[in-house]
């Protein structure tokens, strides 16, 4: 996969995704809370997560002081996330819901969210050469 494609795919997404977490705090704790309670919505994200993070890592698994290397890093965690949901048992995923399912987490990682996002998505579209 191209790099700055996916500099502006990820790059866009976390963006979205950082502000949704500042603003909407609320609605995600509420849908984590019923996902992690959930088996099969749980295998559900955990395959469809699985499959996406190993298209990343298998395509683009480059190891560089750049934004090709956070793009290979963000593509290796949602590989682990998924790993986490399909063999961890529910009582560990729970446990661990409850140690990151806090306002102070959400907002420290909407912020990272939008840091990160907003320098793949400048190199992505050209702002930085």
């Amino acid at each position: 996969m191209d790099s700055i494609f996916l500099a502006q795919l990820m790059g866009v997404y976390l963006l979205v995704e950082g502000i949704f977490l500042l603003t909407r705090q609320a609605f995600v704790r509420s849908v984590i809370s019923d996902l992690m309670k959930s088996p099969g919505l749980r295998l559900l994200s955990g395959l469809m997560a699985l499959i996406i993070g190993l298209v990343l890592v298998l395509n683009h698994n480059i190891w560089a002081w750049s934004y090709e290397g956070i793009i290979t890093i963000l593509s290796w965690l949602i590989v682990l996330k998924s790993v986490i949901y399909l063999l961890f048992s529910e009582k560990i995923v729970l446990r661990c819901m409850q140690m990151f399912n806090k306002t102070g987490w959400y907002v420290f990682t909407g912020l990272v969210a939008i840091v990160i996002g907003g320098f793949l998505a400048t190199v992505g579209f050209g702002f930085l050469s």
